[in-house]
């Protein structure tokens, strides 16, 4: 996907640039400079956020607020949220399970069949 877009990108850039050359008289040294500090700004760009980002992680980030930290101080808030659903009830934890009511045998509604004939 990002290949097509490349080339897509590219193909009317091109096309762009010689409409401009071709048809409106634009001279080729102002097409060379234009691209010459396209290259310069988007260079400068991504240094400019290889440098900045260290920086605003440490500032964005709160104290202890890392799964490492979190984890040494015995925070498990993200584990037990996870398996609320799976840890049964603190009263059932001591290996007595409450038993679920089963249906009786002795329903005749069970023990029929659809004898409807």
């Amino acid at each position: 996907m990002t290949v097509t877009r490349f080339l897509s990108s590219l193909l009317f850039s091109s096309a762009f640039i010689w409409v401009a050359v071709e048809f409106f008289e634009v001279e080729t040294e102002v097409v060379y400079v234009l691209f010459i500090f396209s290259v310069i700004l988007i260079g400068a760009t991504i240094v400019t956020g290889f440098l900045i980002s260290p920086l605003l992680r440490k500032i964005l980030q709160r104290p202890g607020s890392s799964l490492l930290s979190q984890l040494r101080a015995g925070n498990h808030d993200l584990a037990d949220a996870v398996d609320v659903a799976r840890v049964a009830p603190l009263d059932q934890q001591d290996g007595a399970r409450e038993e679920q009511p089963q249906p009786s045998t002795d329903d005749p509604a069970l023990n029929s069949k659809d004898s409807t004939s």
